[in-house]
């Protein structure tokens, strides 16, 4: 069985754009309690406690879903939970952190989509909304409501003093 394309695809799913520059290059660990890979339509499947982990990125999902059948470099991830979660350190030592009841990245468009009661999280801000779309290419950032709910979408952003605060809060433990 060719493997190939899984180890192609795999590769894509970092934030490069956002990354540890190490992360890029490093190695790809997913762990789950079942896999399925079919060579010929070029499709995996993982399930139950999936975890991804590549350098300073984690993905904790219930299933793992990989499309590589439109070909190399044009592959989709759909990571699924309740919710799935997204973990990443930033060069600049900060880290992002979003969950989701779907997270799916596009390797064509470079673009990351937590759907279902999506939250984004860097420092002290949050974005929640159902929907959140980052766009690596332009560093753009859509969240939208589910209108026919009634729902908003909400942003707090704290004061740059408390960030300080939970800055030095946290050079202290170091």
């Amino acid at each position: 069985m060719n493997y190939r394309f899984l180890v192609i695809a795999l590769s894509c799913l970092t934030f490069a754009a956002t990354a540890q520059n190490s992360d890029v290059n490093a190695p790809i660990s997913i762990s789950a309690k079942s896999t399925f890979v079919d060579g010929v339509s070029k499709m995996s499947v993982y399930k139950e406690d999936v975890v991804i982990t590549q350098a300073g990125l984690k993905i904790n999902a219930q299933s793992l879903s990989i499309d590589a059948s439109a070909g190399e470099g044009q592959e989709v991830f759909i990571a699924t939970g309740n919710p799935a979660t997204f973990t990443q350190l930033l060069d600049d030592g900060t880290s992002v952190t979003a969950a989701a009841n779907e997270i799916s990245y596009n390797v064509v468009s470079r673009t990351v989509t937590f759907n279902g009661e999506a939250q984004l999280a860097q420092e002290t801000s949050v974005v929640k909304s159902e929907r959140i779309e980052f766009d690596l290419i332009n560093k753009q950032l859509i969240a939208t409501a589910d209108k026919s709910k009634g729902g908003r979408v909400t942003t707090v952003f704290q004061p740059e003093i408390l960030k300080q605060q939970i800055q030095e809060q946290e050079s202290e433990k170091n």
